[in-house]
């Protein structure tokens, strides 16, 4: 097996990797939003009382930023894979 063929693989593999972390995140982003949802519609969470909906809001902030913090950088890799491909 070659060099280039070797490389091609690893980003390959690099480029998997990166689509499972963006696609997971997506995943778990929908499901905690929807849970919110759900939790507000069937009134598990009061709307009126700051001190719930002031931890609610730190915590979807934490979870939703990291969710989206690995989801660009992954699609920043898999956008830059077809560039170093190309260049093999």
């Amino acid at each position: 097996m070659d060099e280039a063929s070797k490389r091609k693989n690893i980003l390959d593999l690099q480029f998997q990797k990166n689509l499972i972390i963006a696609s997971t995140s997506i995943i778990i982003s929908f499901s905690y939003l929807l849970a919110i949802v759900i939790a507000v519609v069937t009134k598990q969470v009061n709307l009126y009382d700051y001190y719930t909906m002031g931890s609610i809001f730190v915590l979807s902030t934490g979870v939703l930023g990291i969710c989206f913090i690995f989801f660009f950088r992954s699609v920043d890799h898999i956008r830059e894979i077809p560039k170093i491909i190309g260049s093999i």
